[in-house]
């Protein structure tokens, strides 16, 4: 047996289970399987290839051939979803399912070998290079239906890379190219392993080949990938705790500015019912105890040795129904011991008291922004649609004001424009079967759909009533409530029509709908900016005001460029 082939499958061995560490380790988006599925089929299949070459029979041969066929069925599926992900391209599930069942149909085949001739006739021991392995007299018509499985998932990854490289700006020329590379390797690798008649040897290293160059594109993917890049960075700067608490006091989680601030929280297991077993557990049950008794009662205190804390309670409703409290928790020491230090001037008070308002408005916009992405990341439709429209909403308000035919004020400018991230804060208490459903809605749904609008007001009132200013908050309950209203009264939730609709939720409208229009969703394609214009352009006097048509038509070639740049 030559030592040097065996020495070698070791090495590839080793190598693929320190890739696999590699991309477990570093890997920032655990919610996408395909990648560690990948590094982790791999060793695997290697594995099975060193076990044939340990082979002394056919039996051990046919033994270690199924489990290198392990990798050889699924790792082709598990790279073709591999290259959609990278290339931003859905596949519905029912798709996915079918190619996964025709994978473990050629596995349940290759694992044939020795019991049935349907995949290799007569198979009997040899030695290829020095080590086991075996051969067969004729191929089975099972063994056909593999190349013909190898040659779908070829074609497939080629088609994702031509059409990506032709339509998908998003992803970068440098990915293309690697993905390109990788599928070449593949391709020149099975004709080398045909040559060498010994897919064992050939294989190890073409995949070792292959893990690297998936961890550069998945390393060129974390740069590339603003949404993470913006959440790390809010992150890091947060210094604000929030504690979240069911309507039936049950202790739902906390970040860990929050676990750092009162440190009694890390004994509470999630989902457990808060007691007086502690001063923190009890002190946040009577926060919830004045809450109940009193709604208008929205801040506490809490004094933790010598610190002192400040807590901004939320009850997060909408109608009669309760979910729970949110806290946000902030250090008010320096604030306590001004107050406390009888020396200190008039002046230095009004700057602290001024400097802890703006403090608490960042915390509301920040919560109100993580409110927004956390609906988003639960719809599986709208991805980026928040951000996208948001900039829609600033376009058109842009020119309106540049026109001055409506006479805007500044101050309704600005509230529009921050308002805007809050129209569809109501999916938040829209349930996950309905939200991230795939397709079109029955009507059954589409009516519980349709309630997101006053729920997201009655959630904006809720957490900006006590702290935000009356006209802004009034604003953005009108964007919440009234942007899928139209201007013929066809709309919801209230069917209000022409005038009767608030300004704010007519421009908001024109910015949902374009955005929809010229964004790819689950159920379809996007539209091009032509068919978008003229859609929009129709529905002016219907759905749309109007009023408005001057506007988009001048801001159109602005909104083009945005979105030509995303």
């Amino acid at each position: 047996m030559d030592q040097n082939v065996i020495s070698y499958l070791i090495i590839m061995e080793f190598l693929a289970l320190v890739n696999c560490g590699l991309l477990l380790y570093t890997y920032k988006k655990p919610t996408n399987f395909y990648y560690p599925a990948i590094f982790v089929t791999i060793p695997v299949g290697i594995l099975g290839d060193l076990f044939l070459a340990l082979s002394t029979n056919v039996e051990e041969a046919l033994l270690a051939n199924k489990i290198s066929y392990f990798g050889a069925s699924y790792l082709p599926l598990f790279v073709f979803f591999g290259f959609l992900s990278i290339c931003n391209i859905k596949l519905s599930s029912r798709i996915k399912a079918i190619l996964a069942i025709f994978c473990t149909l050629i596995f349940i085949l290759a694992s044939t070998a020795g019991f049935s001739d349907i995949y290799y006739v007569k198979p009997f021991y040899r030695m290829v290079m020095g080590v086991g392995n075996f051969g067969v007299e004729a191929f089975g018509p099972a063994h056909f239906l593999f190349n013909i499985f190898l040659g779908f998932f070829v074609v497939a990854d080629i088609f994702v890379i031509i059409y990506s490289a032709s339509t998908k700006k998003n992803v970068s020329m440098k990915t293309l190219l690697l993905l390109s590379l990788l599928e070449i390797v593949g391709i020149i690798s099975f004709f080398i392993s045909r040559a060498m008649d010994s897919d064992a040897l050939v294989m190890p290293a073409v995949y070792i080949i292959s893990e690297l160059i998936f961890l550069t594109i998945i390393s060129l993917g974390e740069e590339y990938d603003l949404d993470n890049a913006i959440v790390n960075s809010l992150q890091s700067s947060n210094t604000t705790g929030f504690i979240y608490v069911s309507q039936r006091k049950k202790f739902l989680g906390a970040n860990d500015q929050a676990l750092e601030m009162l440190p009694e929280l890390k004994s509470h297991r999630i989902d457990t019912k808060l007691t007086d077993s502690d001063y923190t557990s009890q002190t946040i049950l009577k926060w919830i105890d004045k809450i109940s008794k009193d709604p208008n009662k929205k801040t506490f205190y809490i004094n933790v040795g010598d610190k002192h804390f400040k807590a901004s309670l939320h009850s997060i409703d909408y109608s009669s129904i309760k979910n729970g409290y949110l806290f946000g928790i902030e250090d008010d020491t320096k604030t306590q011991e001004y107050i406390n230090q009888l020396g200190v001037s008039n002046d230095q008070l009004k700057e602290s008291l001024n400097n802890q308002n703006m403090h608490i408005h960042a915390i509301q916009e920040q919560m109100i922004v993580n409110m927004a992405t956390m609906v988003e990341s639960r719809d599986s439709n709208t991805g980026g649609h928040i951000r996208r429209s948001s900039v829609c909403v600033k376009i058109l308000v842009e020119e309106i004001l540049r026109q001055n035919t409506m006479e805007l004020t500044p101050e309704f400018c600005e509230a529009i424009v921050k308002a805007a991230p809050m129209h569809d804060l109501g999916k938040i208490a829209i349930d996950d079967l309905i939200l991230r459903k795939p397709g079109r809605f029955n009507p059954d749904e589409f009516n519980t759909m349709k309630t997101h609008a006053e729920k997201g007001a009655a959630i904006v009132e809720n957490l900006l009533s006590t702290i935000e200013d009356p006209y802004f908050v009034n604003i953005a309950k009108n964007v919440a409530n009234y942007h899928h209203e139209r201007y013929d009264g066809s709309g919801y939730p209230k069917g209000l029509k022409g005038d009767e609709i608030p300004l704010e939720a007519r421009i908001m409208a024109v910015a949902d709908v374009y955005d929809a229009l010229v964004s790819r969703r689950c159920y379809k394609d996007k539209f091009s900016f032509e068919e978008a214009f003229k859609i929009i352009m129709d529905s002016m006097g219907s759905h749309f005001d109007p009023k408005l048509q001057d506007a988009f038509i001048k801001c159109s070639p602005k909104l083009e460029r945005f979105y030509t740049q995303e």
